[in-house]
This record gives structure tokens, sequence and C-alpha cells, in this order.
């Protein structure tokens, strides 16, 4: 199974993750403790993830890498399979089945699925392949070497089998399966997955297909009849996506380029390299963007200057107004006045 050319279109485009997938992988901590905003911390999620006030769509993927992560380590094997099987078949998968409109063949609701998921993960590469006699859904990952790997790779198993059986009524049930993963036995505990042989180390993860399901109409109550068109950030621009990546982090101030890099597992020297190509001041640029942020949240009346000041990441107002007046020549209060004014 060789791996699909339009992969090495990514370059170095940051990878990134609608905002509502974060809260669903997020939302199955819950069960492990009272309190998941120390696990949300750690994972390097917003503190405002919740928060119908904050304004931005995309995260970075890292932080679902994370939550992944730490959700492999506080379950044992079993339960992780329980936990992400249920949560997927009952609240993730009729999601995206509602989104599908293609229903000639189980190929073009898949075709369909695969296009519709790069809008909520767009570095998620997952596709149809005819090879070797057969058809498979492929799903390509790098970082096979990363601690996040197989519990990811699980992960993906169980949706990509649950979503199957959802369109073809549980009739699929795969003859072969490769996996990334040097070891397939809790994959062969998923209850499609019993009679199947499976390949390890291979380069991507695929699942066999019979010709005759392939090419069989779906039926499932949950398919639409209306045509869905997802707006999708431009994948192949670095700042775009690092733009849109750092945004749900500006409420901690001018966050130093540290921290950026950390955020997006990257070294300091190959974001300030990056930034340099596109002709880029780090520190400029996050000046203007919390300055844009700032700008918008005064716009809004019922925000009190106070509370736009520590959401901004400064200690009180009087400072906050300082800072404004420096770069717009007004205080927030004349600004905000003069839009009113508009």
């Amino acid at each position: 199974m060789s791996s699909d050319p339009r992969s090495n279109a990514y370059n170095e485009a940051i990878p990134l993750i609608q905002r509502h997938d974060v809260v669903f992988f997020a939302s199955l901590l819950k069960g492990l403790d009272e309190n998941i905003y120390p696990m949300l911390h750690q994972a390097k999620v917003p503190v405002d993830l919740y928060s119908s006030e904050s304004n931005y769509d995309y995260l970075p993927e890292n932080t679902v890498k994370n939550l992944i992560q730490t959700l492999g380590e506080k379950l044992a094997p079993t339960e992780f399979v329980q936990l992400i099987q249920s949560a997927c078949k009952n609240i993730y998968i009729p999601q995206f089945i509602r989104r599908l409109t293609q229903a000639s063949s189980l190929k073009s609701a898949l075709d369909e699925f695969s296009e519709q998921l790069k809008s909520n993960m767009t570095h998620t590469n997952v596709y149809t392949q005819f090879t070797g006699g057969s058809w498979w859904i492929v799903r390509e990952k790098q970082g096979v070497d990363q601690a996040w790997f197989t519990h990811a790779e699980l992960f993906s198993a169980i949706f990509i089998c649950e979503l199957l059986s959802a369109l073809t009524r549980n009739q699929w049930q795969p003859k072969q399966v490769g996996l990334q993963s040097a070891n397939a036995a809790i994959f062969a505990t998923l209850p499609q997955l019993t009679r199947t042989q499976f390949f390890t180390a291979r380069p991507v993860t695929a699942f066999s297909i019979c010709e005759s399901l392939m090419m069989a109409p779906v039926t499932h109550p949950f398919l639409s009849t209306t045509e869905h068109i997802a707006a999708e950030p431009e994948l192949s621009c670095f700042l775009t996506t690092f733009k849109l990546a750092i945004q749900p982090y500006l409420s901690m101030g001018k966050l130093p380029i540290k921290s950026a890099a950390q955020i997006l597992q990257l070294n300091v020297r190959t974001l300030q390299r990056r930034l340099a190509r596109e002709g880029v001041n780090y520190g400029e640029m996050i000046e203007q963007m919390v300055l844009e942020q700032t700008l918008d949240l005064l716009k809004c009346p019922s925000l009190k200057i106070t509370a736009i000041a520590i959401r901004m990441g400064y200690s009180d107002a009087a400072h906050f107004t300082r800072a404004f007046k420096r770069q717009m020549n007004m205080t927030p209060s004349q600004f905000r006045q003069q839009f009113k004014q508009h």
C-alpha cells in the first residue's frame, strides 16, 4: 500500500482542527475527573475553549494529539476502546453522516466524507483506493515514533470501523487491515476486526472493503438531502495557518515566541526561520493580532473595558488603557465612542 502523493502538498502549513472537534475530544475527559481543566492545560488547550465569547474557530491539531495521549495514559486499553466506541457511534459519527449527500454507492459516500474531513482537520488524509485487486479506505498519518501515535491510530481505527458499520448496516467486515503500529493485539479486539488478517508496521493505515459493498447504494436515516459547503483555510499557506493556530492563545497577552513554539511543538529557531521567509517579525505580528482582537472586543458594548483588559492579559484597566493609547492615539473609551458614531 503506497502513500498518496497528495500528502506532499501540505509543506510547512500548521495542522489545524476545528474548535468543535476539540470540544468533542475534551468531553471524553469528563468521566476521568471532575475537574478537567488541569488536563486541558497540560494538553495546551486554551482555558476559554467552552466560552461563547471567544471568537476563534480553529486550534492546533497538537491539542487533540495531546488529549488522546492523556486518555490513553489514564485508561486501560479495553476502557479506552469502550469509551471511544461509544462516543464515536453515538455522538461523533452521526455529526459526519448528517453532512453526507452522496448515497449512490459506499465509495461516493466515503469520498465525500474524506473531503469533508479536511474541513474539520486540515492535515488528515483519508481516501479510497483500489490496489492489489481490492478496494481500501486508507488513512495517512506522520509521527509513528511519537508518544501519541498508537492511541491516535487506535482512535482512527475505531472511528473508521464504526463509520463503515453505520453506512453498511453492519455488513462490513474486512479480510485484511494494514496498521502503522507494530502491535495489532488491541486492534484485534474491535468487533468488526475479529476475523481479520493484520499487517503491521505498514506506511499507512488501511482497511479492505469488498467490491460488492463498495459499489452498493448507502441507506441511512441521517443522510442529508442538501448540499453542505464547508469553508476551508488555505492549506498551503504557513502564515495563514500559523495565525489561525495562535489566535486562541492571544488572551495570554503578547504571547512569547517560546510559548508559541511549545504550543505548535516546533523549535523556536525553526519558527523564526519560517516567519523570516514570509518577511514577518513575530513580535510585530503578535502585537497587530492582539490589537485586532482588542478592537473587535471593544465593538461589543456589553463587554466592560476592565473585562477586556483582563481577557487580553493586562493586570488592570489602567495598564491596558496606556498600552492601547500608545498604539491608537486614543483611549479604549474614545475608540468605543467613535465606533458608536459610525
